[in-house]
Parts: structure tokens; C-alpha cells; sequence
């Protein structure tokens, strides 16, 4: 089965509600450091944090949405393609790509001057580009009428539409589909999600270790303030800002010789921006500095752990 194919069929599949992610690697501990003696739970993560882990998890849940109607069209596909005595690429190519007609130079051009203004590059650099995307969409609009012909004449049984991640592993077999009767189970989709649901643990794991370690490092600074009878902003200040270098015209300058060729602009238009992000950086290089410090001296334990590879269901 081509890349093109599975691309090209997931497009049709309908959407239905939220349901539960079930992409966790293991049993979620509340507790995810403790960082002298104080505890920091899941809880206290930032809601960009969340947000982001909300949204990594809801692509699972859209994916298994969507891969049950798939693997229904990649079974159809493959039952027609037998019939025919030819290959599911070959179908393909007869009953969608060969129906579509290429874009006229006229419909190029218009689709082009309705949108140069987010184009970059001229009208001959990026021409190859639109002709294969307009063909790309009309494919898109072939292949669902050839989907829906394929279903209009089979014999396909959906039990349930909502997919959802099972629950232990008996609740692998559960059935959700059956076409021409081949059953597609439970199995099957977690099978083919298996590394989908790994990228997005590690991807919820990296968003949740870094906003941990933000908030290590602020409840240390706040620690550290009130042992010596100050404030957090106070401390900062001394142990970061009173440190920052100055930034010369010559240093900005050799940056942007080492740039020009991303900045597009002159020197005297960037100048500033460039100090002020030089300047940035040597604040980011101080304050990871200052934090090491006060890790040396504390006592923080993370239980926080990367996800372990799933095995095959």
C-alpha cells in the first residue's frame, strides 16, 4: 500500500466526538518532584503545558477516528483490486489519478494572483508547486467519489463509529467493523497507531519535563530569597541582571555579518534588535548558570520518567 494511498483515503473520513487519549505509557503519578522537601504535582504544570499535552493527546484520539474508516477503504480497495486481477496502485492510478486532467495555465495564473500576496517567489518560480497542489485536490475529490461507489456495492458492517483505546488486553479483539467479512478489531488500529501514540508520549513527556524544570527553578529562587531575607525579583537581579555585559555596535555588527543573509535588512534598521537579542542570550547563559547553583545545594528528586516503547498489541 503507497503513502499516496493511505493519504489520499484519509481524507474522507468523518469526524466524530472526544473520547479518551489512552496514550499514556503507565499509571499517571501525581507527584512529579519534590524539590526540598516541597512537593510538585501535575497539577501545578502551566496550562500552556496542559494545553499543549491536550492537544498532543487529542491527535490520537482524531486517530483513531479516523484510521477505522481508512483500514475500511484499504480493505475495499484491496477486495476490488483482486477482482480486477491488478494491483491496489494500479486501481488507483485507473479510477482516480488517470480521470484527473492537468490545470490549465489560465487556472494556475488565477490561483496564483488571488493569493501572491502569502506566495513567496514569482509566478515561474512557484507554477510546479500549484499545478501539482490543484492536482493533488482534484485527486482528492476523485478518490472520494470512488470511495463511495466501493462502499455503495460492498458489504460493510460498522458496530461501533466511536473508537476508542481498550481497556485491558481481552478488549483488544474487540470488533468494530467487518467488511466483505474480514473483521477490523481493536487490535488492528492500536497496531497501526503504535508509533503515532510513542511520538506523542515523548512529545507530552519533553512538554511536561520542561515546564518541570521551570517550575523547579522558580520554587529554589523563591526558596533561596527568603533564606536570605529577600525577594525572588531582588535575588534575580543580583545574581543575573547586575552581571549582564554590554553588548557593543562591533558585536552586534560581527552578528550580523555572520546573518545578513536571513536578516535582509540593513544594519542600521536591525542594529537594536540585534543588541537586544544578544543581550537576551547572555540573560538565558546567567540565569541556566544561577540555576546549576542552586541545584548544587538542594535536595530535588524527579519522578517524572520517559515513556517506554509500546509493544506490538
Amino acid at each position: 500500500m503507497t503513502l499516496f494511498l493511505l493519504n489520499l483515503f484519509l481524507v474522507f473520513a468523518p469526524q466524530f466526538g472526544a473520547g479518551q487519549c489512552g496514550c499514556e505509557d503507565k499509571p499517571q503519578i501525581n507527584i512529579l518532584a519534590v524539590v526540598n522537601g516541597t512537593k510538585i504535582t501535575k497539577q501545578e504544570l502551566g496550562s500552556a503545558a496542559q494545553n499543549r499535552v491536550n492537544e498532543l493527546q487529542n491527535e490520537v484520539i482524531k486517530a483513531r477516528e479516523v484510521e477505522l474508516d481508512q483500514q475500511i477503504n484499504r480493505l475495499l480497495l484491496e477486495a476490488e483490486a483482486k477482482l480486477r486481477g491488478i494491483s491496489s496502485e494500479q486501481l488507483l492510478q485507473f479510477e482516480v489519478v488517470s480521470k484527473v486532467p492537468d490545470p490549465t495555465d489560465a487556472e494556475v495564473k488565477a490561483f496564483y494572483t488571488e493569493r501572491k500576496e502569502r506566495i513567496p517567489g514569482d509566478f515561474k518560480t512557484v507554477k510546479p508547486q500549484i499545478i501539482s497542489f490543484l492536482r493533488t485536490e482534484r485527486e482528492h475529490v476523485e478518490a472520494r467519489k470512488f470511495a463511495n461507489a466501493l462502499r455503495s456495492t460492498a458489504n460493510v458492517t460498522v458496530f461501533e463509529h466511536n473508537v476508542t483505546p481498550p481497556a485491558n488486553e481481552d478488549d483488544l479483539n474487540r470488533v468494530y467493523a467487518k467488511v466483505r467479512g474480514r473483521s477490523i478489531t481493536s487490535r488492528d488500529i492500536e497496531k497501526s497507531l503504535s508509533s503515532l501514540i510513542f511520538k506523542v508520549q515523548e512529545q507530552v513527556y519533553a512538554t511536561r519535563k520542561q515546564d518541570l524544570e521551570l517550575r523547579i527553578n522558580d520554587l529554589l529562587l523563591e526558596q533561596e530569597a527568603k533564606r536570605q531575607n529577600t525577594t525572588p525579583t531582588i535575588l534575580l537581579a543580583n545574581a543575573v541582571r547586575s552581571k549582564l555585559p554590554i553588548i557593543t555596535d562591533q558585536q552586534a555588527k560581527a552578528f550580523y555579518e555572520q546573518h545578513k543573509a536571513e536578516v535582509r535588512e540593513d544594519f542600521d534598521k536591525v542594529k537594536f534588535q540585534i543588541i537586544e537579542y544578544l543581550i537576551g542570550q547572555e540573560q538565558q547563559k546567567l540565569s541556566t548558570t544561577f540555576a546549576a547553583q542552586l541545584r548544587q545545594n538542594a535536595a530535588v528528586q524527579i519522578y517524572l520518567t520517559p515513556p517506554e516503547r509500546l509493544k506490538q498489541p
